[in-house]
């Protein structure tokens, strides 16, 4: 195997770290507190909410794009940085559909009220996509610059804000907090998913 096929599968592995190994902290969690058909609810926030889990995730991304960057030939890595967009882009859409399904699973796919409220409270369910899809920016955005908007970026901001409100303001008062969240969260998902009208573009006088 050659040295570039090795460097692309390590980088793999560790693009899989974030869908795999929160899987497997949830399962040893689950069977420590009793196998049961519904996924416990503490179980799902104990695994969203574990800053050394997130940490360690986010870092293994970003080794992998460090050890693909530098397995690609100098002349190749633009290409190979636009490639990489997108795949983060990918993982983090995978990533934050594991999250609401697990949320969702959580509350017994019934209570859609305690699934949103877990999925907010859940606060790294949410920062990692969201810095996922900000580095995605970061890393394109010195040679496409046209490929980055104004709303991708309001977009992201505001998802990175929703943490931020349930601390700041959940701590001072929960109801407050989770609804500044909740507003926060679906202006980013609407400014990242709703595709921007375009002006129309007008039609040249007639001499």
């Amino acid at each position: 195997m050659s040295t570039r096929g090795r460097y692309e599968d390590v980088s793999t592995l560790l693009y899989l770290a974030p869908i795999v190994v929160p899987i497997i902290y949830a399962l040893v969690l689950w069977v420590q507190s009793g196998i049961s058909l519904v996924l416990p609810s503490p179980v799902y926030l104990t695994v969203t909410r574990d800053p050394i889990l997130f940490s360690g995730v986010s870092l293994a991304v970003m080794l992998g794009v460090i050890i693909e960057v530098n397995g690609t030939e100098p002349a190749a890595r633009s290409a190979k940085l636009a490639t990489l967009g997108s795949t983060l882009q990918s993982l983090a859409i995978a990533s934050l559909v594991i999250v609401l399904i697990g949320a969702l699973y959580a509350n017994g796919f019934t209570d859609i009220t305690g699934a949103a409220t877990d999925f907010i409270i859940g606060r790294y369910g949410i920062v990692f996509p969201a810095a996922l899809v900000l580095l995605s920016y970061l890393m394109t955005v010195q040679f496409k610059l046209p490929g980055v908007t104004r709303r991708q970026i309001l977009a992201a901001i505001a998802l990175l804000l929703v943490p931020a409100s349930l601390y700041e303001i959940g701590k001072r008062q929960t109801a407050l907090g989770i609804g500044t969240a909740f507003v926060l969260l679906v202006i980013g998902l609407a400014l990242y998913l709703i595709p921007e009208k375009k002006s129309p573009t007008p039609s040249p006088k007639k001499g």
